[in-house]
């Protein structure tokens, strides 16, 4: 494998997931590594993150921080992986500067794991309906078309945007909602089944 690192198939796919959700890349000396944080509810899954990226992962750890607000204390689980050039390929594809941004040929780059990894980082069922959200309101207007002509060319989803307030986001209507939970539910972990159907 040497120092450099290769990524596998499934490790790539995990990655495209996260960096669509929460996880993040940042320049840590001469290369790039990856970052996951959750809060303890989800330990379980920082600790499934960081055994997938294995030998390239650092143990996960605990931060305890104390809300200046309210002085409630919070804790959440984060871990890291080795800075490699292979991190760095991928900080060229979804970063502008420290925006993260959507590749062009991001139907390329997805599968099924990927999109159940985006679905467990940042999205989430709606209580009124048998509806999806997967938060991309970080993302523009014009990444979240690509991100939805993504989904309907890959894997037949409709999808709608989403409005609150002045942030928007990808809505699955009930209509595609067995097909999108068919679609993600063998890989999503336990600590996760709540946000399926």
């Amino acid at each position: 494998m040497g120092s450099r690192g290769v990524l596998t198939q499934r490790q790539k796919q995990i990655l495209v997931g996260t960096l669509l959700g929460d996880g993040h890349l940042e320049l840590n000396g001469r290369y790039t590594r990856l970052r996951v944080d959750h809060y303890e509810r989800h330990k379980e899954y920082v600790f499934w993150m960081a055994r997938e990226f294995e030998p390239f992962s650092l143990n996960p750890r605990a931060i305890v921080e104390k809300d200046k607000r309210n002085g409630k204390i919070y804790k959440r689980w984060h871990f890291s992986t080795r800075s490699l050039p292979i991190f760095s390929i991928f900080q060229d594809l979804f970063y502008k500067g420290k925006r993260k941004i959507i590749p062009v040929n991001i139907s390329e780059m997805m599968s099924n794991l990927s999109l159940a990894v985006w679905y467990m980082d940042d999205g989430f069922r709606r209580r009124d309906s048998k509806g999806f959200y997967l938060c991309s309101s970080s993302f523009t207007s014009q990444e979240q078309e690509i991100l939805r002509k993504m989904l309907f060319a890959k894997f037949g989803l409709e999808t709608r945007i989403h409005h609150q307030r002045k942030w928007e986001r990808i809505f699955v209507p009930s209509a595609f909602s067995d097909m999108f939970n068919d679609i993600i539910k063998k890989h999503i972990i336990p600590v996760f089944d709540y946000k399926l159907l």
